[in-house]
């Protein structure tokens, strides 16, 4: 090979990463409105309800709920997680809707395999 091809083809490699570089910017800028459109608009709380949740009681939180990822549909429950990650749904800051019953959130440093959810006591309903 040339020194002069050789200098083409490096040159047509660049224009390609560049043209890579550019599909890959877009699309994440794309996939930023999705996840903003998704955390905007009103989630039933059905999408969290078709979990398979079960009972757990602590100390500080007192009756509570998991819904465990190997024990669900992968792609419900990584939906449902999707939502509350993309919410920032903390304990702190539990993710809800108007009529909901529970309350959920993740701990996604701790736990990437659950989701934790409470019951909205009448107290917190009237505040």
């Amino acid at each position: 090979m040339s020194e002069k091809e050789f200098s083409e083809l490096v040159e047509s490699l660049v224009d390609f990463c560049n043209g890579l570089e550019s599909l890959v910017v877009n699309a994440r800028r794309e996939i930023k409105e999705l996840i903003k459109t998704e955390a905007n608009r009103q989630i039933s709380e059905d999408s969290f309800s078709i979990l398979s949740w079960q009972d757990e009681k602590g100390s500080r939180l007192g009756c509570y709920q998991v819904a465990y990822k190997n024990m669900n549909l992968p792609e419900k429950w990584l939906h449902c997680f999707n939502i509350l990650k993309a919410n920032s749904s903390l304990i702190s800051n539990p993710f809800t809707e108007q009529g909901y019953v529970h309350r959920y959130w993740i701990y996604p440093d701790k736990y990437s395999d659950r989701i934790f959810r409470k019951k909205i006591s009448e107290n917190e309903v009237e505040s």
